[in-house]
């Protein structure tokens, strides 16, 4: 009897992984104002990547289901570039999605994405926004750009 106290009583004393997590489970929007608001100030961008970068921003959507997968859909974008106007094509993608670990803050995930392995860490202001950097550690155009989600579903 004594040995089934203590392990109870040692399951609430360690922080488990589960109960501290943020929650992805939802849908989550790109904000293209959060995006501006916060690169604006602090991104080291140029003035054509920011053209391109503003005009690309606020459109994708991102739903998460039981941490196992999510569904990216980007609808057509127009993006002008100089005296040029292009359109970029709408996507959809289903990607299997790995929890590597996480805070009460972040949750870093692990998965493969235009047949390369990817890792990115999600970083929660609240349970309703989450960002994370633009780019890839080790290449030139990361610049301090944070891409931003807000919670929509």
């Amino acid at each position: 009897m004594c040995i089934k106290k203590s392990l109870i009583s040692l399951f609430f004393m360690i922080p488990s992984v589960a109960f501290s997590c943020p929650s992805l489970e939802g849908t989550w929007s790109s904000s293209l104002e959060k995006f501006d608001s916060f690169n604006k100030k602090w991104a080291k961008i140029d003035k054509k990547a920011w053209s391109f970068m503003s005009q690309t921003q606020g459109f994708e959507t991102i739903t998460f289901k039981s941490n196992k997968e999510m569904f990216i859909s980007t609808p057509v974008i127009e993006v002008k570039m100089g005296d040029k106007t292009m359109k970029l094509p709408s996507k959809e993608e289903q990607i299997s999605i790995n929890v590597l670990g996480c805070t009460d803050k972040s949750i870093v995930l692990k998965y493969d994405r235009y047949g390369k392995k990817h890792i990115s860490q999600l970083q929660f202001e609240d349970d309703k926004t989450y960002w994370e950097y633009m780019g890839t550690a080790g290449s030139d155009g990361n610049s301090h750009i944070r891409e931003y989600y807000t919670k929509t579903k």
